[in-house]
């Protein structure tokens, strides 16, 4: 399958439409389309979009799992879901900045997406989930928003141009693996709210790491947490 367009009266494509189609290289998909579904072009290479549809409102589970071409630039303002894997290993992906009705980002949604440049997150995410920008190395946060109060597993996993100062002050835990080898994140304390178990490999390899004191609340520390 080959196809480098569809016909403009389509207004849905389903579950799973083009998966694993190679060769598909669209470069612009209809107007009237609202919703990308889940796995709908996962493994499709060749797919050179470099724009959505402005009525897009959510982009489903693995949607564009790796659409290593895929070369979007912005995503449309009105998109509140982007689902778990949706753009895992799209590695041309080169947004800067996510839509404000975003509240989650979930599960490896943009894992290894090499070229991502977020330099900031919209307020109102409420939590980043496991793996989600892992591997992102060209991410450059210097802060993230207010409104999180929760970072899950591996969230940032090797993002080495990570290079936050501080944290939310609604976060409460620190997980396995959340910052492993982000070598330029420069933290010089932590939240006060943090209780329990800072997990394993939480920190390790953030070499630029600048804490005089832990929280007070902490009762454990995991394996190579802080292991340079």
């Amino acid at each position: 399958l080959a196809l480098t367009e569809l016909p403009s009266g389509i207004t849905s494509i389903g579950d799973n439409a083009f998966y694993n189609c190679t060769n598909l290289s669209l470069t612009e998909l209809p107007s009237s389309i609202t919703s990308i579904e889940d796995f709908t072009f996962c493994n499709c290479p060749n797919l050179v979009l470099t724009e959505l549809p402005s009525s897009i409102t959510s982009i489903g589970n693995n949607a564009f799992y790796n659409c290593t071409n895929l070369s979007l630039t912005e995503l449309p303002s009105g998109i509140t879901n982007i689902g778990e894997n949706a753009f895992r290993n799209c590695t041309n992906l080169v947004i800067t900045e996510l839509p404000s009705g975003i509240t989650y980002i979930y599960d490896g949604a943009f894992y290894n997406c090499t070229n991502l440049s977020l330099t900031e997150l919209p307020y109102g995410v409420n939590g980043i989930l496991a793996e989600a920008f892992a591997y992102c190395t060209n991410l450059s946060l210097t802060e993230l928003p207010s409104s999180i109060w929760y970072i899950k597993e591996g969230a940032f996993y090797n993002c080495t141009n990570l290079s936050l100062t501080e944290l939310p002050s609604r976060i409460t835990s620190i997980v396995d693996a959340t910052f492993y080898g982000c070598t330029n994140l420069s933290l010089t304390e932590l939240p006060s709210g943090i209780t329990g178990h800072i997990g394993w490999h939480a920190f390790e390899g953030c070499s630029k790491l600048a804490l005089t004191k832990l929280p007070s609340g902490i009762t454990s520390i995991g394996g190579e947490a802080f292991s340079s």
